[in-house]
């Protein structure tokens, strides 16, 4: 089982900036993390942007990213962009 390297909260008012810090945890060899989504209500354009950028890289290098406190309105977001099959998601 891969070693957890990090949880990062996701905050409403920077998600686009904590996700490209993920995307340079990434670059920096982490082998698994978790994004915290709990205190984050919505997605826009910028977010969505960074998380396939981040969902491609994971992919790229066989990381595994989780999304922990999806609410449904995020889900369906996700669900809506395609994205829902390139993470896991945890309570």
């Amino acid at each position: 089982m891969a070693e957890l390297d990090d949880i990062l909260n996701i905050d409403q008012a920077q998600v686009a900036i904590t996700l490209q810090k993920a995307a340079s945890k990434l670059e920096h060899g982490s082998a698994e993390f978790i994004l915290d989504f709990s205190s984050l209500r919505r997605l826009d354009s910028n977010a969505v942007r960074e998380l396939e950028k981040l969902a491609a890289m994971a992919d790229e290098k066989s990381v595994k990213v989780s999304l922990r406190g999806v609410n449904v309105d995020l889900y369906k977001t996700l669900k809506l962009v395609k994205l829902t099959h390139r993470f896991s998601f945890v309570e």
